[in-house]
């Protein structure tokens, strides 16, 4: 019996090729019956029947086995169509949240708040290594007693050998932010005239000096203003001394927002 004949068609896809299968499978039975008609009774064409029906019977199987094959493709597709469904809403609720965040996030650098308590400060000389500058970041600064005693004001104060210009206090932001506010809270007793002549600076930008004796000043920063260190410099030949440094602003940002 002569081989069956190959496909004259590329087959593409599983429905092209069980729509094959059925077209050879018409085939096979139009030759079957041909065959039976044209030589009945010959033992050949028995033989050639045989051999037919076993044919056909391998074609409809493979028929069958494609299309349950192609049932499980079709259920492991919807499956896989309904986690990537899963997974597309989940990145849409995370989207959703990291915006919100965003949100929430510029909101807080907008607001308007006190940056220095508790930062790092740096003075470039110290009275007795007792009057140290991190006082002036403590949060203590009270309108009763003195900077000794029981009712303190823990104050900074330059070296003994620094009764002169060029004693400085430093504060560390640790991050840079605008600028809103800077109040320089002054000692209670009679020695206030040692605020006299300190210039207040944002990184290296001069924000305003001291020229008169009281207990609080108040520098309001009206320019946009931009800086992670705020320094305190004495211009007169005398000491610097302060109970409390305050530094109002809003941020952090980043030095490319700048």
């Amino acid at each position: 019996m002569p081989p069956a004949a190959e496909p004259d068609v590329a087959i593409n896809d599983i429905s092209a090729l069980r729509d094959y299968f059925r077209e050879e499978s018409l085939n096979l039975r139009e030759e079957m019956y041909s065959l039976f008609r044209e030589r009945q009774g010959s033992s050949l064409l028995a033989v050639q029947i045989v051999e037919l029906v076993k044919e056909v019977k391998s074609v409809v199987d493979s028929v069958k086995n494609l299309e349950d094959k192609m049932d499980i493709l079709r259920a492991e597709q919807e499956e896989l169509s309904s986690k990537l469904t899963s997974v597309g809403d989940q990145v849409t609720d995370v989207t959703g949240r990291v915006a919100g965040v965003g949100d929430k996030i510029d909101v807080m650098r907008s607001e308007v708040r006190l940056l220095s308590q508790h930062k790092l400060t740096w003075q470039n000389s110290t009275w007795k290594n007792t009057y140290h500058s991190d006082f002036v970041v403590d949060g203590v600064y009270t309108l009763v007693g003195d900077h000794t005693g029981s009712t303190s004001n823990p104050m900074q104060k330059s070296g003994q050998e620094m009764n002169k210009a060029g004693n400085m206090l430093l504060i560390d932001l640790g991050g840079y932010f605008k600028i809103h506010t800077i109040k320089l809270w002054n000692r209670l007793d009679s020695n206030q005239s040692f605020a006299l002549g300190v210039l207040v600076f944002v990184d290296s930008r001069l924000i305003g000096s001291i020229h008169n004796n009281q207990r609080l000043y108040t520098f309001r920063v009206h320019d946009d203003v931009y800086g992670r260190k705020i320094y305190m410099k004495q211009s007169l030949n005398q000491y610097m001394n302060f109970i409390e440094i305050q530094v109002f602003g809003s941020g952090p940002f980043s030095v490319g927002e700048l």
